[in-house]
Order: C-alpha cells, then sequence, then structure tokens
C-alpha cells in the first residue's frame, strides 16, 4: 500500500491519476525519473507514485532541478502564481509582488522595507516556506514569462530580455537556458506563432473554467468610460500609461483555448509584465473561487445572486488612481451619472492619446499631477467633490495614502479617511474594486441595503455589518452577489 507524505499529497495523487483539469496550477509534480514536472491533467502516461514528487508552485520544481515537460507544457498552459498555501502573510505578499515584476526595477531591500520586515528576515521566511529564496523566484519568473513572449510575440529576443526585467542579454541567456535546458533563440524557432502583421503583441491569458466572461463583461460595460474605453460586441479596449510606456490594448474571450487573448500596442515592450498581470487583475482570474462558491451556497441569499452555482468575479480597476476618482464622483449619485461625470473630466483634463490609436480610444486618464493642473469648473462636479479630488491627488503625490493592496485595510482606511470628503463608503469601495481586497465591504451601499431589505423594512447599516460578519475574508465577493438580486 503507497504510503503518502501528507494528505494533501494524497489528495495531489487522486488528482494526478484522474488527470483533472480543475487542479491545474493548484500544484505541480515532478517525475524523478525524467527530471521533468507537468501539470495535473498531463496526457502523458501516468507515472508510478513512488517516482512522483508534489510542489505547490512551479518555482520549487525548478529550484529542485525540474524542468517543464513539453507535452503539457505547465509553463504556458497554467498561470503558476497561486500564493503558498501554508506560508504566512508575509510571504505570500511578497510573493505576490514578485510574480508583479516588483523586483525588476527594485532591491530586495526595497522589497523587505515594503514589508516591514529585514532583507535577512525575509529571506528566510521564503527558505523556509518555499524552498527558495525570493531572489531566484525573481530569476524563474523573469525565464518563465519570456518564454511566453518568445513564443507568442514577435518582438526581438534583445527586447523580450529586457522587458521580461533581465539586467543584460548574457544574463538572460544563462537563465533561460539553465531553466529550459535550451537558449532562448532556439524557444523562438521552435514557436508556431504566426507573426503580427500590425507590430502588435498577443498574449494568452490563462483562466479556469467555469468562467463566465459575459458577466464580467457586461459589469464593466455599464461602467464603460468614454474616450478611455471601448467596448464591441466581444472586445474590451481602452488606453494606458505606466511608468515605461504609453499605448493600448484590447481584450477578447477565446474559450476553446481556455484564455483571454490581450493584445497590446505601446511605445515600449518593458510595460508587457505589468499590463498583463493588470488585465489578469481586471477579469479576477486568478482567485481559487472553491471556498468562496462553497461557503456562499450555504446562504439562502447570496445564492440567489450566484449564477450557475458560481460567485460573481470581482474586475480590479486597471488603474487605482482612476478608480479612486470614480469612487469620489459616484459619491450618492448613480453608476450611470457617475460614469458620464467621468467620461467629462477626461475631456476636461484633454490628455490626448496617439492619432494611431484604435477609433474610440482618444484619451489618456489624468495622473494625479496633471489633474492637479486642470480645471474641474463646468462639467456638473460640485466645488466640494471637486476639492476632495484634489486633496485625494496631494496625498498620493505626497505619499500620505497608498494606492496598493501591499497593506492591511485597516492602514488604508486610516489614511483614506483622514481627508475631508472621504467616509466609509469611498475607503471600503476603492479598497474593493480600486485594490483588489477581498474583504472589503460597502455596509452603506445603498444596493447592498435594498437587497437585504426584508418584508419592506431595510436593515440599518449596524446591523449590515452583523450579517456580514459572517462572510468573511469574502466580503466583496458577497456585495457583488448582493448586487445580484
Amino acid at each position: 500500500m503507497m504510503k503518502y507524505n501528507t494528505d494533501m499529497d494524497k489528495a495531489f495523487s487522486i488528482a494526478r491519476i484522474k488527470k483533472d483539469k480543475n487542479f491545474d496550477g493548484t500544484f505541480f509534480f515532478g517525475v524523478k525519473t525524467t527530471g521533468i514536472f507537468c501539470r495535473p491533467s498531463c496526457p502523458s502516461p501516468i507515472a508510478k507514485e513512488e517516482n512522483v514528487i508534489y510542489f505547490n508552485t512551479m518555482f520549487e520544481a525548478l529550484e529542485q532541478g525540474f524542468r517543464p515537460c513539453f507535452r503539457c507544457r505547465p509553463d504556458i498552459s497554467t498561470e503558476y502564481y497561486n500564493g503558498n498555501p501554508d506560508g504566512t502573510y508575509v510571504v505570500n505578499t511578497a510573493l505576490k509582488m514578485i510574480c508583479d515584476g516588483y523586483l525588476n526595477y527594485h532591491s530586495i531591500r526595497e522589497l523587505s522595507k515594503e514589508l516591514l520586515v529585514s532583507d535577512r528576515y525575509l529571506r528566510k521566511l521564503f527558505i523556509d516556506n518555499l524552498g527558495v529564496p525570493p531572489v531566484k523566484i525573481a530569476k524563474y519568473h523573469k525565464a518563465l514569462f519570456a518564454k511566453k513572449l518568445l513564443i507568442f510575440s514577435d518582438q526581438s529576443v534583445t527586447d523580450i530580455a529586457f522587458a521580461s526585467g533581465f539586467g543584460s542579454i548574457r544574463q538572460f541567456n544563462d537563465v533561460f537556458k539553465a531553466v529550459f535546458g535550451k537558449p532562448p533563440t532556439m524557444v523562438r524557432k521552435e514557436s508556431f506563432n504566426e507573426k503580427s502583421a500590425s507590430g502588435n503583441t498577443t498574449l494568452l491569458l490563462r483562466y479556469k473554467k467555469p468562467f463566465d466572461f459575459r458577466q464580467t463583461f457586461s459589469f464593466m460595460k455599464q461602467r464603460a468610460m468614454e474616450g478611455v474605453e471601448v467596448f464591441t460586441e466581444n472586445s474590451y479596449g481602452r488606453t494606458f500609461r505606466t511608468d515605461h510606456a504609453k499605448g493600448f490594448f484590447t481584450v477578447t474571450d477565446s474559450p476553446e483555448q481556455s484564455a483571454l487573448e490581450l493584445r497590446i500596442g505601446c511605445d515600449d515592450i518593458k510595460c508587457y509584465m505589468d499590463i498583463y498581470n493588470r488585465v489578469r487583475k481586471v477579469f479576477d482570474l486568478d482567485t481559487d473561487f472553491r471556498l468562496i462558491n462553497e461557503k456562499f451556497a450555504k446562504h439562502e441569499l447570496l445564492s440567489k445572486g450566484m449564477k450557475n452555482g458560481h460567485v460573481p468575479r470581482l474586475p480590479v480597476a486597471f488603474d487605482p488612481f482612476e478608480f479612486l476618482v470614480r469612487a469620489i464622483l459616484g459619491q450618492q449619485i448613480s453608476v450611470k451619472a457617475a460614469t458620464t461625470l467621468a467620461a467629462r473630466l477626461v475631456k476636461k483634463a484633454a490628455i490626448k492619446s496617439d492619432k494611431s490609436f484604435p477609433h474610440g480610444l482618444d484619451y489618456f486618464f489624468p495622473n494625479p499631477s496633471e489633474l492637479l493642473n486642470s480645471e474641474l469648473d463646468g462639467f456638473g462636479v460640485s466645488k466640494i467633490r471637486q476639492a476632495t479630488i484634489k486633496a485625494a491627488a496631494h496625498a498620493i503625490l505626497d505619499k500620505e495614502v497608498r494606492l496598493t493592496a501591499n497593506q492591511s485595510f485597516d492602514q488604508f482606511h486610516k489614511d483614506f479617511s483622514a481627508l475631508k470628503g472621504i467616509g466609509d463608503w469611498t475607503v471600503n469601495y476603492v479598497a474593493m474594486r480600486g485594490l483588489g481586497m477581498p474583504d472589503s465591504f460597502p455596509a452603506s451601499d445603498l444596493g447592498v441595503a435594498r437587497a437585504l431589505a426584508k418584508d419592506g423594512s431595510t436593515p440599518s447599516e449596524k446591523d449590515i455589518r452583523k450579517m456580514a460578519e459572517h462572510w468573511r475574508p469574502y466580503r466583496a465577493y458577497a456585495t457583488l452577489c448582493l448586487w445580484n438580486l
């Protein structure tokens, strides 16, 4: 009888033998006799259990010398960041920041400072939890992202090296060959990718089914900001500016590939990793919904806001500052009215995009400095709201408020609510959709109150908060369910 190291290994074994696609990305397994690692649904013959070792992350497999399987392509066919189930908050937050490309432009010391720990202690936490130091994880991540660009883009190998965060071509070649066993030029030659005639790059954003693209698409379409965002029957597009580039992107669903197709047009390839990760958040592609679905399915009211037994995805804004401004504009008015005001503000600021951009993508949303230099009179926003928007812009520039999920909700609440004109609803709404904090909850939201009304009686905010305690730590998703009623 086979002995398993842990109960989790036993569960992984069952999923591996069944080739269960539902576990793709949840874990990986290495085959000792071949030196390769695979995803659970790999079509290769089933390896003997005594020859198999299980990994929570792809990084662990790479660190132990395993290379990705050429048949199931775990490095291309699945998203490899899924956190560390047994790790601390610091490890999970750091891992997320690394996968977002933080170490491409910052040092380990800066990462440690951001997390309020020493760099030595951070390294110890990574070794204890993952068996891999953070610097190595960053190298693996760069190589994995570079492989996607080699296959799916027509950019030069040199451009891809720097876009993936490598400091030199030599470093890129050395790391890539160590990870994949072949140089990047060979991977490019073997690629089946058809080069884009438009000069734009297409990347695949893998997701786990079921994925209701239409539900998220419709939610976003109702809030589309004219001039910055464009929706067609099947695609979403918008303009963007990052620290490294400006451009536009479009997203379409490709259900036969279990992926979204992301097409990027920009003036600097260095933005690719940033755009890729942000768009994954826009469509909430990395949340493990199994526990949330199970929890809410048992709730009489929340279950009615689920579709076919599945919780709605949380569309996190592409630009947190943009969403902060829109949230202030939306205080005590309808979604439609707030969307109209946001479009007027964009035209008022008049930060025009390039004429070569697709039709309808005419403007960039103003950044804090540009907004402070813009005249906000004459488009329907009160003096009080104007003052609040400008106070928020000042606070962002002065670093009094941080628009990042790498902080506690309590800290964000304390900093943001210190501004005049910012109440609990705005703080929670920005935390929820601007930063993607899954347990934020706008208890004073009118839609939430209406959904919880019983026999014509609307519960008090205090009662709503009490009810919502049972929905932790997923109250943002509970809000989406209530909005669906």
